[in-house]
C-alpha cells in the first residue's frame, strides 16, 4: 500500500510540473509602445489572380523611417497569419499573405509520410482587421510592435493571360 501511496504522490507531483509547461506562447510575446522607429505610410491590398489556380492574398506594405542600427524588422502579423518580411527598398517592407493555397497535403496510414506535412502558421496575436504585428530584432531579442488603423486599399484583380495561339 505504501507503494502505491508513493507512486501516487509522483504522479500528481508530474501532473503539475507539466501543468506549468504548457502556457501559451502570449505570455512571453510583449507589445512595446515605443520602437525603435517610426511608420510613416501602412496600408493593406487584396489581390487575385487572374487564372484559375493562381490564388489569391493580401500584401500588407508598411515604410518605415528613423529607423535605429541594428534593428532589423523581420515578420508581420496580419489577420490570423504570420510572413516573413521583405526589405523591397531603403524604407520600404512587404508581407505576403496567400489566402489561397494549393498545397499538396500527404494522407497516408503511416505517420512518417504524414509527418512532411507543413502546418499553417497562426498568429499568435488576436488582432482586428486593421490591426498588424510588427516583429522585430535588436540586440538579439525578439520585440513586437503592434499598429492599428491600417488603410485597405482597392483590390488588385491580375488579368488573365492570353492564350498562346498555336500555327
Amino acid at each position: 500500500m505504501k507503494q502505491f501511496k508513493n507512486f501516487a504522490l509522483v504522479l500528481i507531483t508530474v501532473l503539475f510540473l507539466s501543468c506549468g509547461g504548457s502556457k501559451s506562447n502570449n505570455e512571453n510575446v510583449k507589445i512595446v509602445e515605443n520602437p525603435p522607429f517610426s511608420i510613416f505610410k501602412i496600408h493593406s491590398q487584396k489581390w487575385v489572380a487572374g487564372v484559375q489556380g493562381g490564388g489569391s492574398g493580401i500584401n500588407l506594405y508598411v515604410s518605415i523611417k528613423n529607423i535605429s542600427e541594428g534593428v532589423e524588422i523581420k515578420e508581420f502579423y496580419f489577420g490570423n497569419k504570420i510572413t516573413e518580411v521583405k526589405h523591397t527598398s531603403e524604407n520600404n517592407y512587404v508581407g505576403y499573405f496567400k489566402t489561397e493555397t494549393n498545397r499538396d497535403v500527404i494522407m497516408d496510414g503511416n505517420a512518417t509520410n504524414e509527418a512532411a506535412n507543413i502546418p499553417p502558421q497562426k498568429s499568435p496575436f488576436q488582432l482586428a482587421k486593421n490591426e498588424a504585428v510588427i516583429s522585430y530584432s535588436e540586440n538579439n531579442k525578439t520585440y513586437y510592435y503592434k499598429v492599428s488603423n491600417i488603410e485597405e486599399k482597392e483590390m488588385l484583380a491580375y488579368p488573365q493571360s492570353n492564350p498562346k495561339i498555336k500555327n
